[in-house]
């Protein structure tokens, strides 16, 4: 926490958690839970004194107050006991090194104290336009010259929540000034940092590069998050009637019952984990229809830390927590369910360290019972870990527990999620963060190291598995898919194959908790490497997806989940909400959706499919498809801005027969770089496309044989 020398006292921009829409002149940015006047504790919120500062780099001129996009990571996010900003002082540095001093968006918020109830009068001067809002309320405008502005506010004893927003298009611009009187007295005068609070994080996630302000350009499913469920989907809650349910993982018994692992996220705060039990074991049955009231319930188990994967195998039960695999079968006779132990001997000392899974293999012969696979996250919050974390662990289950379980590969920041992908292979998830500028979906290779490690004295008190010597130089396997941040990707979590049948079988589905909703991943394997694209496939959920599962007709059970240990571990639903807990059922209703199927790489461009014919016109003409290429480079630094960003022209688009393809001739592609497509056909009846963009990683260019 620091002070901010940019030359004039601004002293009392604080946010209200959740506005009425109708007051909010901003989408909100990492809301947190609502709040209304009173002690920010109170509400489950820790704080520190000061205040907390967003700026978002635009990087172009802005119309005065025109919101942001939603779903966007700051370029800077600090706590800061008080704000000093003029034109001549030192702008703001963003993530890559560039120094901002236009054209960005400033949104500095937390909490003000009232010691006494009255007339509070509030003095802003700005040389850009600003916006102040107390309690949700609008309360200043300043859109044009230099000017000072007075409002008189009545406030009761007690925090209260402040925001406000400058919008800043030139250096000059670079000034405010923002004061009060309180009841009783004559002058002027900064709040102090004593009267002031701010959302107290360990660390707090941002990305360099542009920002972008609502457009009219952009619609849902083009430029923008999809606007709701998926129209092949028709969607059911299937809580019981009035219970929770933050959801770590799922599996499902041979009858059809489900079986939900939840646990309260919220308790997840930095640096150190969670002191007592958190989570528990049910079974959920009769989920076969629409009513809650007719689910049944039973909690089995509970005591658990963090369970963050199940695997059910002949009906019984796997769940990976926090220090242990266990196993929990029924006893027949008594009808309760035994716990015990196949997987332990790790230690845990920090919030972030999560045991996701559980992927199953079989064992070689009759007599193995076989292998686990676990994805094990280093901690972020003390940066020290136990050995082997950042990793992928196979258990063999043949040995005894504290003696089976062997890291396979190393360099994992988050890797919050595993699953099987074409051939049987195992794919896993990474968030965004150091060493790792943009979110993944790595294919696992034995032995491999993925580039994420903590720096820190004394030298290699941690060290990754795998991690070479030369951190800068070494050896690093590329990510499969690259999930650029706040485009189409966020905090992934579990991907799953689509099952057989399906009219994306062979793809995956990958939920992501932050960015909300549910994306979709085609893979292909080119000269021995595995790349392929990502396409947005449903959002409308009750909260950021953690666990899916698809059940025997072809359902998609979703567990959602959320906490709020860094002010972004939970997804904002259209509303402004933050998102704790879900769990519903998306049915397939057999309508056929006209969207992209996928984008595949050939040796002088891509083929793009279409789940419907599109009109010959259209995809005859090159200018319908724009493309354009970017990479990133890997630092210390939290995320990655895009670098080498061009623009790509199509030379020749060359329509299929049957009108659901297209070739696309594309000079100037690059190897590991992300390639952006951007297409918005309609399809015979002029229907427009459900979703119109793809990102595919091009780790190879396929030859010609």
């Amino acid at each position: 926490m620091r002070g901010l020398g940019l030359g004039v006292v601004f002293s009392v921009f604080l946010f209200p958690m959740s506005l009425p829409c109708e007051a909010q002149p901003v989408a909100p940015q990492e809301t947190m839970p609502a709040a209304s006047p009173g002690d920010p504790k109170e509400i489950g919120i820790d704080t520190e004194p000061g205040l907390r500062i967003r700026l978002y780099w635009i990087g172009r001129p802005m119309e005065f107050l025109r919101p942001l996009a939603e779903g966007q990571s700051p370029n800077v996010d600090e706590t800061i006991t008080e704000i000093v900003q003029g034109p001549d002082q030192d702008p703001f540095a963003d993530g890559d090194g560039r120094s901002i001093d236009r054209q960005y968006v400033l949104h500095v918020t937390g909490w003000v104290h009232a010691r006494r109830s009255g007339e509070y009068e509030w003095n802003v001067a700005s040389a850009a336009a600003v916006r102040v809002l107390i309690d949700g309320k609008k309360v200043i405008d300043v859109t044009g010259a230099p000017t000072w502005q007075k409002e008189s506010l009545g406030l009761d004893v007690g925090w209260h929540t402040v925001e406000i927003f400058q919008y800043v298009n030139e250096p000059a611009e670079r000034f405010m000034d923002h004061t009060w009187k309180t009841p009783g007295e004559e002058r002027f005068a900064p709040i102090g940092v004593d009267r002031m609070r701010a959302p107290a994080f360990h660390f707090r996630p941002t990305q360099p590069g542009k920002k972008l302000l609502k457009s009219g350009a952009n619609r849902p499913g083009l430029g923008m998050k999809l606007g709701g469920v998926h129209p092949g989907y028709r969607l059911t809650n299937i809580r019981p009637e009035g219970m929770e349910m933050p959801v770590g993982a799922l599996g499902m018994l041979s009858d059809g019952t489900l079986v939900v692992a939840r646990f309260d996220a919220a308790t997840l705060k930095a640096p150190r984990p969670t002191g007592s039990a958190n989570g528990e074991l049910w079974l959920l049955r009769e989920l076969d229809q629409d009513d809650p009231e007719l689910f049944q319930g039973e909690k089995i188990a509970d005591g658990l830390f963090e369970p963050s994967g199940i695997c059910v195998l002949q009906d019984v039960i796997y769940v990976s927590q926090r220090e242990e695999i266990s196993r929990f079968e029924l006893n027949e006779s008594t009808k309760e369910w035994k716990k015990s132990v196949v997987a332990s001997g790790w230690e845990t000392n920090d919030f972030h360290q999560l045991s996701a899974g559980l992927l199953f293999e079989p064992g070689p012969g009759d007599r193995h019972p076989g292998f686990f696979y676990m994805a094990r996250s280093p901690g972020l919050g003390l940066m020290k870990n136990p050995p082997d974390h950042g990793s992928i662990w196979r258990v063999d289950l043949s040995k005894p527990a504290g003696e089976n379980v062997t890291p396979l590969t190393g360099g994992h920041r988050t890797p919050n999620g595993l699953g099987y992908g074409p051939k049987k292979q195992i794919f896993v998830v990474d968030n965004q963060g150091e060493w790792t500028p943009a979110s993944e979906l790595n294919h696992v290779q034995e032995g491999s190291f993925y580039g994420f490690y903590h720096p820190h004295d004394p030298p290699n008190a941690y060290r990754t598995p795998f991690q070479p010597d030369d951190q800068e130089n070494g050896i690093v396997t590329q990510p499969a898919i690259l999930l650029p941040q706040d485009e189409i990707g966020n905090s992934p979590t579990q991907p799953l194959a689509f099952p057989g049948g399906h009219r994306f079988a062979g793809q995956l589905a990958l939920p992501d908790m932050r960015y909300g909703g549910i994306n979709r991943v085609f893979l292909e394997r080119v000269e021995g490497v595995w790349q392929g694209c990502a396409m947005r496939f449903t959002q409308g959920l009750e909260a950021g997806p953690n666990r899916i599962l698809f059940g025997p007709d072809g359902s998609l059970y979703v567990g959602g989940i959320g906490g709020s240990h860094a002010s972004t571990w939970y997804w904002v639903n259209p509303e402004g909400e933050p998102t704790f807990q879900g769990l519903e059922r998306l049915t397939p209703t057999g309508k056929d959706v006209f969207e992209i199927e996928h984008l595949r790489a050939t040796s002088n461009g891509f083929s793009l499919t279409f789940t419907q014919p599109v009109p010959l016109a259209f995809l005859s003409h090159a200018g319908n498809f724009k493309f354009s290429q970017w990479t990133y480079r890997a630092s210390i630094a939290y995320g990655g801005a895009k670098i080498d960003v061009a623009d790509l022209s199509v030379e020749r688009a060359v329509p299929s027969r049957d009108r659901r393809g297209v070739n696309l001739i594309v000079p100037g592609l690059k190897v590991g770089h992300v390639v952006h497509l951007r297409t918005d056909p309609g399809n015979d009846a002029g229907q427009p496309i459900w979703s119109g963009e793809v990102w595919y990683t091009l780790n190879r260019i396929p030859k010609l044989y």
